[in-house]
């Protein structure tokens, strides 16, 4: 192969070799890229390292999520991430923050092997409701008041 117009045969194969040794080279450090990245066998514990405090989450989540107040910070499902439970209006939202503090992840998480929504269960689960807490005082009742399962109708008869 010629080389282009211009260029002198001794310097484009001087170059070529010195392209080859850099494509080599960075193959061969991507080689080097710890696999356990992300990765729930890592074989250590992120969090020990990095730290994410109430203040600093809030400061994050509300730059996507204004008028949000954070709740409680958990390590994620995946490691890298922390799981940063909020709340806007009265409802309870599930974000994950990047352990360089620069990534904010809204969405669901799935376990592809188990065939779980990680994310879904996790907020089924904040959001529950005790229904023993519900004061029935003012209730219409209707049927058995001891029966072994109730049902709760809220309406607005405005």
């Amino acid at each position: 192969m010629l080389p282009p117009a211009g260029i002198s045969m001794l310097y484009y194969i001087v170059m070529r070799k010195y392209i080859f040794f850099i494509f080599i080279f960075i193959a061969a450090s991507m080689l080097n890229v710890p696999l356990s990245y992300g990765s729930s066998n890592a074989d250590h514990d992120c969090t020990k390292c990095h730290k994410l405090s109430l203040d600093e989450a809030q400061n994050i989540v509300q730059g996507g999520i204004p008028a949000s107040r954070v709740l409680e910070i958990n390590p994620g499902a995946v490691k890298g991430v922390w799981e940063v439970v909020f709340e806007v209006r009265g409802q309870k939202g599930i974000v994950y923050i990047g352990l360089s503090k620069e990534l904010l992840i809204s969405g669901e998480m799935f376990d592809l092997k188990a065939k779980r929504n990680l994310t879904g269960e996790r907020l089924a689960n904040l959001n529950r409701i005790d229904i023993s807490k519900i004061p029935l005082d003012g209730a219409l009742v209707m049927g058995d008041k001891n029966a072994p399962k109730k049902v709760i109708v809220f309406t607005d008869p405005e």
